[in-house]
């Protein structure tokens, strides 16, 4: 799991580098000089949060009333993350950081679920899939899934 969560986490940073690096170039040819602005700062609607469920969750819905687990390094994102999870059927849906990792409290049974990334589209449908959990992709903004590098 971590390998897959680091590859994602790798792969959002290589599509955000590259699409900088296009936004950079002003068109004529010449770089732009120009500090691009974060990627992370700018482009937080074109991610996907990927959501890793215990068994007995069959659907987004079944979060509902549920507190999930959150990484402290995702506390930024956790407003967005929480309406994006409330906007695919999970009214009333809670989120935790813990002192332990969101991993670690969802295969411990402290949690439901757990926020493992938050990645590009691309990225999360290269995240694979985990024996006895359920995986599911929340994008944060429905520009998530329709803009592609």
């Amino acid at each position: 799991m971590a390998a897959a969560t680091a590859l994602a986490d790798r792969m959002t940073v290589a599509t955000a580098a590259a699409a900088s690096d296009i936004r950079a170039n002003d068109g004529d040819g010449f770089r732009n000089t120009e500090k691009p602005k974060s990627p992370a700062a700018n482009d937080t609607d074109l991610l996907v949060a990927v959501l890793m469920a215990r068994p007995e969750i069959k659907s987004v819905s079944d979060l509902t009333g549920k507190t999930i687990a959150i990484d402290h390094r995702y506390s930024a994102s956790n407003g967005g993350v929480r309406t994006a999870i409330v906007a695919a059927g999970a009214p009333e849906v809670q989120l935790s950081e813990g002192q332990t990792t969101a991993i670690n409290r969802l295969v411990n049974g402290e949690a439901p679920a757990a926020v493992l990334a938050l990645v590009t589209a691309e990225a999360a449908m290269r995240f694979p899939e985990i024996a006895g959990f359920k995986i599911f992709h929340i994008p944060l903004s429905p520009r998530a899934l329709t803009v592609r590098p």
